[in-house]
């Protein structure tokens, strides 16, 4: 299926891009069809800019501009309070799919995009109150309604800024089936770039999270951290049914684009796809799978097939060693003694007598 919407990672890496926007100034707001709005903006040194902003999808830097004949009424309010005003801050709320301008008039506001489930697009004060939004929509814990106050949907845990303690307490919490899926939706990466961390990690992401070892909660974190500073400068890569600001591990995109908001911008959020459309890409992703996953287990074939093979050329040896350790426990020799008498053998590399291993050269 075509992709859709923005992850959180990926919208970390359009906000990055749009930082030369800030100190720009709104020029003129267009309400287009169903939920999109186009914002017409100068920015210093760039000239005419047109952001499209699509809430529940996406929002990104565009070249096509589409007038409609009559502003909606929300567009008309938005002109009022943001035509001519100044663009003084654009962040994302802590690792969450919701962004916040702050905009500068004769006085300040907040427009917040919220990206996660139908979207919205909300204009507050600096005190919260909202001025107009989008649609209005009452929940169990929070509401958007006219003159009532913003609140922000509860945060869940920020994976830019996540510690080793923190991962260990999740994963340890955790009953997903996977590393890869308690990344993907506790952490919030989302499943490519869950799977992404644990490739670069060198961690198989199906294992189980619960057994996840210190020095790999580390490596996972050394790779997120490789990762968020390849999207402080991202680029546009085109896949199939994705689009990312990295070039993804062994798979070659079909385009490439300079920036991640061109290949953003080249997205349709109102495509219909029909229903034997997405079952014909539904049966490509698992065939694809299906063969990486293959490809996985004839390697591993080979390596334990070279590995038995070697086992076997030196069975004397290794069994000689064995039978010494065998009966050097029932004599009742002490595990140092032991140690210190294996070390003799050249072959030996090392000896760990807190897991009771050791490590031959063959």
């Amino acid at each position: 299926m075509p992709k859709k919407n923005l992850t959180s990672f990926e919208l970390t890496a359009i906000i990055n891009e749009l930082q030369f926007l800030v100190n720009g100034r709104i020029s003129q707001v267009y309400h287009q069809e169903k939920m999109e709005l186009l914002f017409q903006l100068h920015a210093k040194g760039e000239g005419k800019k047109l952001l499209k902003i699509v809430p529940g999808k996406f929002l990104c830097l565009t070249g096509r501009k589409e007038t409609p004949l009559k502003p909606s009424s929300f567009c008309m309010q938005l002109r009022k309070y943001l035509n001519n005003a100044f663009i003084r801050r654009i962040e994302q709320k802590g690792s969450e799919r919701v962004v916040v301008f702050e905009i500068e008039k004769k006085e300040k506001y907040y427009m917040i995009i919220e990206l996660f489930s139908r979207g919205n697009l909300i204009l507050t004060d600096l005190e919260d109150n909202t001025i107009a939004a989008l649609e209005q929509k009452r929940w169990k814990d929070r509401n958007v309604k006219v003159k009532e106050k913003y609140i922000f949907p509860t945060a869940g845990i920020n994976w830019k800024k996540v510690s080793e303690k923190e991962l260990a307490t999740v994963f340890k919490k955790s009953e997903k089936k996977n590393l890869a899926t308690s990344l993907a939706t506790e952490i919030g990466l989302g499943g490519l770039y869950a799977e992404e961390v644990c490739k670069l990690a060198k961690v198989d992401k199906d294992k189980s999270q619960k057994d996840v070892t210190g020095k790999e909660i580390q490596a996972l974190l050394k790779s997120l951290k490789e990762l968020l500073k390849l999207i402080e400068t991202p680029a546009g890569f085109i896949y199939e049914d994705n689009i990312t600001p990295f070039a993804l591990d062994d798979i070659k995109e079909n385009k490439k684009t300079k920036t991640y908001n061109e290949a953003i911008d080249t997205l349709n959020p109102f495509e219909i796809v029909s229903p034997y459309e997405q079952r014909i890409n539904s049966l490509k992703r698992i065939i694809s799978n299906q063969d990486q996953s293959i490809t996985k287990q004839e390697s591993k074939i080979e390596l334990n097939k070279k590995k038995g093979e070697i086992v076997y050329e030196n069975y004397q040896p290794l069994q000689k060693i064995l039978d010494y350790v065998n009966s050097a426990r029932k004599e009742g020799k002490e595990w140092l003694e032991i140690e210190k008498e294996l070390k003799k053998v050249k072959k030996i590399r090392g000896i760990s007598l807190k897991n009771k291993k050791v490590v031959i050269d063959l």
